[in-house]
């Protein structure tokens, strides 16, 4: 910010009412509070939310003094998550949980059938900052198929191919891994629901780095339940 030509002001979370003060005179808020939010002058063009999730902002525009305000944290969190999400798909394909509670337990466990990410398929449910970028490194890491599901389904070029999300239960059957990287709006609630579940395969992995309401959660507890 002050290579720009920016006058940083940086409070740490105990300082609530210096940072409440210091905001009657800034444009930008950066920022994770609503309370702060709700404190800024009419004179904020940008709140600059440092979570993920927006949902109260986009769902209480009494939060800011004036519409005209920007609230953005687009863009943010793409190489973050993105390596959260090999991460977890490694820890499930080379059955990691499994080893560390034999490391726990003092056992050595046999050898358990593991998988790759080199040759398998991919279906990533948001075409985003965030899953623009896991499919940069799965393809880095040898992915067979890296299939995008978008509202659009325009085609991206770290994609092999990307779909309207309208073929989301054409594209389930066929999916080894499901990464889900949605916002939370009234189009994703419960998007993976019981019915959708039924149709992935057995062996299929869902890795949801989005909003939990994407998927119905009574559903997903009675899947892992069941042993899928």
């Amino acid at each position: 910010a002050a290579e720009t030509g920016f006058t940083p002001h940086f409070f740490p979370l105990d300082q609530f009412e210096e940072a409440r003060a210091c905001l009657q005179s800034c444009e930008v808020l950066y920022a994770h509070s609503a309370d702060l939010l709700r404190a800024a002058p009419a004179s904020l063009q940008w709140y600059c939310c440092s979570f993920a999730g927006v949902d109260l902002y986009c769902t209480d525009p009494s939060l800011f003094a004036h519409r005209r305000c920007l609230l953005t944290n687009s863009n943010g969190y793409g190489i973050s998550i993105s390596e959260h999400i090999i991460m977890a798909l490694l820890m499930l394909m080379r059955r990691m949980p499994a080893y560390l509670e034999g490391f726990q337990t003092h056992q050595w466990a046999p050898p358990l059938p593991i998988r790759s990410i080199c040759g398998s398929a991919f279906t990533i449910l948001g075409t985003g900052n965030i899953g623009a970028n896991a499919a940069q490194r799965l393809r880095g890491m040898g992915a067979a198929r890296i299939t995008g599901l978008s509202r659009s389904g325009r085609p991206q070029a770290d994609f092999d191919q990307v779909l309207p999300i309208s073929r989301l239960e054409e594209i389930l059957p066929q999916t080894q891994f499901l990464i889900m990287a949605l916002p939370g709006t009234p189009d994703t609630l419960h998007l993976l629901n019981r019915s959708r579940m039924a149709l992935l395969p057995p062996t299929a992995c869902v890795i949801n780095v989005g909003r939990g309401s994407a998927i119905e959660q009574e559903a997903l507890v009675e899947a892992l339940n069941a042993g899928r």
